[in-house]
């Protein structure tokens, strides 16, 4: 009864059909596009401006990076300047503690960690010759990573991790600018921003003091970047989730009283106020789960589209997707509920005079 009355009523039923589609399709692309943003800000912006502090002075050398690392409440310390582009490849060294925190091994003089991506015909174990300021040299891989900052693959160059050491005796670099100071999750940078000033500036002369570049500041701004985006996608969902629920509320009002004799007819031939009710209910159904379905599909192309063009890779949360398009289909089938009781309550000669 429920399929007659949709195949009757095609026209009517397009709308919240296209409206349930929609609104699925909004929910999956909101989900993965939106899992897909918040990834990169966690691990990208994040990383930026994390828990950091950024020091500055007219020479900063490695034995203020150690001086700083021997500290128990720093996690490691970087010289933004160690990195080098030498032909096509890119030199970034790091201290053993930054290492560590990036969850590499600690690397010994002659020793490298490369992009996976980059170098996928190397091996761990194996040696590799790469192109230097003075000429070419021979690295153990002792590691490989995957870097998925798109800061990083952005930029041109193959990706090479050398120690601080390595990378000192490679350019010959002994004078830094810049140092990156890093504290513990949880840890307040700021706090220690007196001590760490006090401790590089101990027995350097005036014109050389260190001073305060850029505090945890910026860590806060990609906080209450994360907040809105996470606030914005909750908005945009609820509208989602609204979309399908008026399209169905609509369809079955708008069946009640086009189909008004008919349920006159069907009440008139002993059929029960629940049957009927069921009736319009089951056609809801139909409509939700048959939209919902199409929707579901075409999200999936559609995410990878639209991640393509701003460039963030969808990410798809199976469990959450399942719960919030089940909660989709329960909302529009309450908003079906209301008019298919209606339908079911309407009187015998009533409804043969609608």
């Amino acid at each position: 009864m429920s399929f007659r009355f949709l195949r009757g009523n095609l026209a009517r039923a397009a709308f919240p059909m296209i409206a349930v589609i929609v609104g699925a399709m909004s929910l999956v692309m909101t989900l993965s596009l939106g899992d897909g943003a918040r990834n990169i800000i966690n691990r990208d912006l994040s990383a930026i401006g994390g828990n950091r502090i950024l020091v500055g002075a007219e020479h900063l050398n490695h034995k203020d990076l150690e001086l700083m690392e021997r500290l128990p409440f720093v996690e490691y310390g970087i010289f933004p300047e160690e990195r080098a582009l030498v032909g096509n490849t890119v030199y970034k060294g790091y201290s053993k503690k930054a290492l560590i925190a990036m969850k590499l091994p600690i690397l010994k003089n002659e020793e490298t960690v490369l992009d996976k991506e980059q170098f996928s015909d190397i091996k761990i174990g194996e040696e590799i010759e790469l192109e230097t300021v003075s000429g070419k040299r021979r690295f153990l891989v002792r590691g490989l990573y995957q870097e998925e900052s798109p800061f990083e693959t952005m930029k041109m160059g193959d990706r090479v991790i050398v120690s601080d050491e390595t990378f000192e005796k490679i350019f010959g670099k002994r004078s830094y600018k810049n140092l990156v100071i890093a504290f513990p999750e949880g840890e307040n940078g700021e706090d220690y921003i007196p001590i760490v000033l006090k401790e590089l500036n101990k027995i350097r002369p005036r014109y050389n003091q260190v001073r305060i570049l850029e505090t945890p500041d910026v860590y806060k701004k990609v906080e209450r970047i994360k907040s809105f985006v996470g606030k914005s996608l909750f908005i945009l969902s609820f509208i989602s989730l609204g979309i399908g629920g008026v399209g169905i509320l609509n369809l079955i009002a708008t069946t009640v009283r086009e189909r008004g004799s008919y349920i006159g007819v069907l009440r008139a031939m002993g059929m029960s106020r629940e049957s009927l009710t069921k009736i319009f209910i089951i056609e809801a159904g139909i409509v939700i789960v048959l939209g919902t379905s199409i929707g579901i599909t075409f999200s999936v192309g559609m995410s990878y589209i639209a991640g393509n063009i701003l460039k963030i890779p969808p990410y798809f949360n199976f469990f959450k997707i399942m719960v919030t398009l089940a909660l989709i289909m329960g909302i529009s089938l309450i908003f079906g509920v209301y008019p298919a009781k209606r339908a079911g309550e309407i009187e015998i000669v009533k409804a043969l005079k609608i």
